[in-house]
């Protein structure tokens, strides 16, 4: 309809051009025409380069793009806006050789068959343009809008007060805000840093990541052996290996699972929600710079993405494929593999594994696998082969147990493996647990007192490891894709929010978390340190919820202040690092 729309006003307009020239005799009659055609020649242009970001981003040409043409060049000129430019090329030249044609039936009919057959054209659209209301959401229209508003004045800078900049950057938000590219570093490291993979690693190792579904830090045994002694026999046994780094004060950044994900394997704090994702094509194809893609263009030869559930389930498909990952497995793709029924919400964990297991060992190498569990998620009783803990009352730690069983298994054939010489494991939590699944039976000390961040768990299996037994030093997912190249040695130019642990991460001791289940803030003052937790749709400022000095603490109106600038600055395709260079 949109199209329909565009194609009537365009058609209208030159019918009444048309119209115009049969009735005026002198040399003005071609005026219109004329106009019409500049018009229609700058239309053209402007939506060749517009489809091609449309095509490649869901985003519009915008006053911002063109205000920083450096940048913008980049998203503007692509292999996608070529191919529409050659096949606009080639429609112009049909249009002509049409016009001729057309020309020369116009010569021999009466003008009052053409002034019937322009009339009808005019009343088509006329009546398109009136009653079709998808004109007003055509992208043409809202590029027209987008710059009339800027010229005259009437468009809201897209600007983020100096303040808040300069409090940003006490969290390790450090962005170039005159650039197009603002979040563009060339490093993740000092070249001057050591090694951290040891010499005997000489190969690129294979990289294993299971991100366990919801595994607060405080449901595990390997954090927390007082509350819970041996709910994660199988973690413990992985943390007790000397070559297992443990690292502690590792916060996620986001929630729930499929912004998680994306804050640890693009290194970037979402200013997006689960819902958002899910209805705005343009927020899954998002194109930052991730873990995948860096490692593909660094030598991996296979990357992909196992989840249990239908893998276009929250868009996972979409983004991890935006992320760069070769493959992509949901239910339909695993029952090729696993021959029997689902046994959990999609297959349980207890099922997950083995097929991680085949699908790597058919696959060239180096690779990366990246698993996500699915027992411990809530309402905790989803899986059909659980196993209890305890007494079997406290569903919650009944599912950890259940998947840190099936994670044992894998890790026991594991580590008595060939692979174990040469591959990195890491098991790491998506996200904190929600909060209302923290009970007073195993934790009254904090029941009812959490939100939707916290410690989360984090062990990293090297071969021959190097690093130290424990990290403890505050960190958050974001910090993850940075920490793990630093640790394979990989220094490429990026866009992302985090820092390596075991670099930039030191000089920024506080810790933010965004998403729509809330804002988060956990900042070191001179004193003591403090968090602050709400929900931006929760949010009323006034005057008085802002300070002037850039060494106060950040509040938390400041910080849906920074949330919903992002939110701007993403949909522009500002975060973007099209040039992915290897260092």
């Amino acid at each position: 309809f949109r199209a329909w729309a565009m194609a009537s006003l365009w058609l209208g307009l030159f019918s009444i051009s048309y119209l115009w020239l049969l009735r005026i005799k002198s040399k003005v009659r071609y005026f219109l025409f004329i106009l019409c055609a500049a018009l229609f020649t700058v239309f053209v242009l402007m939506w060749t380069v517009n489809v091609g970001i449309l095509y490649f981003s869901g985003l519009n040409l915008t006053p911002a793009a063109v205000l920083h043409a450096g940048g913008s060049t980049r998203v503007m000129f692509n292999k996608t806006t070529l191919v529409f430019s050659l096949f606009g090329l080639t429609s112009l030249v049909l249009f002509v050789g049409l016009k001729k044609l057309f020309f020369h039936y116009h010569k021999s009919l009466p003008h009052r068959y053409w002034q019937v057959y322009h009339w009808a054209i005019i009343f088509v659209s006329l009546f398109s343009i009136i009653s079709l209301s998808s004109f007003r959401t055509a992208p043409e229209f809202a590029i027209i809008k987008s710059f009339y508003q800027y010229l005259a004045g009437k468009s809201t800078p897209t600007t983020l007060s100096p303040v808040i900049q300069q409090k940003l950057k006490r969290f390790g938000i450090n962005y170039n805000y005159d650039e197009f590219y603002l979040a563009h570093k060339e490093s993740i490291f000092p070249t001057s840093s050591p090694a951290l993979l040891p010499a005997q690693l000489q190969e690129k190792p294979n990289v294993i990541i299971i991100f366990l579904e919801s595994f607060s830090s405080r449901l595990t045994s390997v954090y927390n052996q007082k509350q819970v002694p041996n709910s994660t026999p199988g973690l413990e046994a992985m943390a007790n290996n000397p070559n297992t780094t443990i690292f502690k004060k590792y916060y996620n950044g986001s929630t729930p699972t499929v912004t998680g994900l994306i804050a640890q394997m693009c290194s970037f704090l979402p200013p997006t929600g689960h819902e958002e994702i899910e209805k705005e094509n343009r927020l899954r194809n998002h194109h930052l710079l991730c873990l995948p893609k860096i490692l593909e263009q660094n030598g991996w030869q296979y990357t992909n993405y196992i989840t249990a559930v239908e893998k276009d389930y929250a868009n996972k498909d979409t983004i991890f494929e935006s992320m760069g990952t070769d493959e992509v497995y949901g239910t339909e793709e695993l029952r090729n593999i696993i021959k029997a029924e689902p046994l959990a919400w999609g297959f349980s964990d207890h099922q997950l594994f083995p097929a991680l297991e085949k699908i790597i060992s058919e696959k060239k190498q180096p690779y990366l696998a990246v698993l996500s569990t699915v027992d411990t998620h809530p309402p905790f009783t989803i899986a059909k082969d659980m196993i209890n803990y305890g007494d079997g009352k406290n569903n919650v730690l009944n599912s950890v147990h259940t998947t840190d069983d099936a994670f044992q298994i894998f890790w026991e054939k594991f580590i008595s493996s060939e692979q174990a010489k040469n591959t990195i494991v890491i098991a790491v939590a998506d996200h904190a647990i929600f909060p209302t699944a923290i009970t007073k039976d195993y934790f009254p000390d904090v029941a009812g007192k959490l939100n939707f961040y916290d410690e989360t768990t984090f062990l990293m299996y090297i071969p021959n490891n190097i690093l130290p037994k424990e990290v403890d030093r505050y960190s958050s997912s974001v910090d993850f894709t940075p920490t793990l190249l630093h640790v394979l040695g990989i220094n490429t130019a990026n866009a992302f929010d985090g820092h390596s642990i075991f670099s930039d991460r030191e000089q920024y001791p506080n810790l933010i978390g965004m998403h729509e289940f809330g804002l988060y803030i956990n900042e070191k003052t001179e004193s003591t340190r403090t968090t602050s937790y709400t929900v931006p749709s929760q949010i009323n400022c006034t005057v008085q919820d802002y300070t002037n000095d850039p060494k106060d603490p950040l509040t938390l109106c400041e910080f849906l202040d920074f949330y919903q600038w992002k939110r701007k600055i993403f949909e522009e395709g500002r975060f973007w690092e099209i040039e992915q260079n290897k260092k």
